[in-house]
């Protein structure tokens, strides 16, 4: 077996196992022989790949990020992508709470970024065809960079349980807010359209 995928191995036995005992205890609790018992791998392996618990952390992060990314293209509308994200930071909520805890609100925002930018941009793509307007680049980015800190701090709230609903009725709430924003871009498009005609 080719020494690449042994360490790929490794890696992902070694993170699984860090996602498992994320479920129980802290991430500043969690010990080398713990991991290292879990993958029933010699603690020589561990320090093989990572210096400590926080660079197989690190090392995990890096991994998420391409992870979340990858599930977001596998989703057809802005909807099923709302949807996924919620249900998988739900499912490894654990995993999110140390993120939040070790690296705050700047972390999440790292980790969750492009998967949330590319989710935004699939909903504006939506609505943009759905209402007949013109694209435009300026006021695009400029909403971007708003609805993202939106859905980070939703995300945020969905973490840390301030927000109870599911996530059907979060889609839903964001849904009605996504309309009437649309609306609001086809009603002030009206004075373009009567000077062309």
């Amino acid at each position: 077996m080719p020494v690449e995928i042994r360490e790929d191995r490794t890696k992902h036995g070694l993170d699984s196992a860090l996602r498992e005992l994320l479920k129980r205890k802290p991430l500043d609790q969690i010990r080398v022989r713990e991991l290292t018992d879990l993958c029933a791998i010699r603690r020589q392996s561990f320090y093989y790949h990572f210096t400590d618990v926080y660079a197989l952390f690190d090392w995990s992060l890096r991994q998420e990020r391409a992870r979340l990314l990858l599930r977001q293209e596998n989703c057809l509308t802005w909807q099923q992508a709302l949807r996924d994200l919620l249900a998988y930071t739900q499912e490894q909520r654990s995993y999110y709470l140390a993120l939040l805890q070790s690296r705050g609100r700047n972390g999440l925002r790292e980790v969750l970024k492009d998967a949330v930018l590319q989710l935004l941009k699939k909903t504006m793509a939506y609505y943009r065809q759905r209402c007949g307007v013109s694209r435009d680049p300026e006021a695009e980015r400029a909403r971007l960079a708003c609805e993202e800190t939106i859905i980070l701090a939703l995300m945020e709230g969905w973490l840390c349980g301030d927000l109870d609903q599911p996530p059907e009725s979060v889609i839903g709430l964001m849904e009605s807010a996504i309309q009437k924003e649309a609306i609001g871009a086809v009603w002030l498009s009206i004075p373009q359209w009567e000077a062309q005609n």
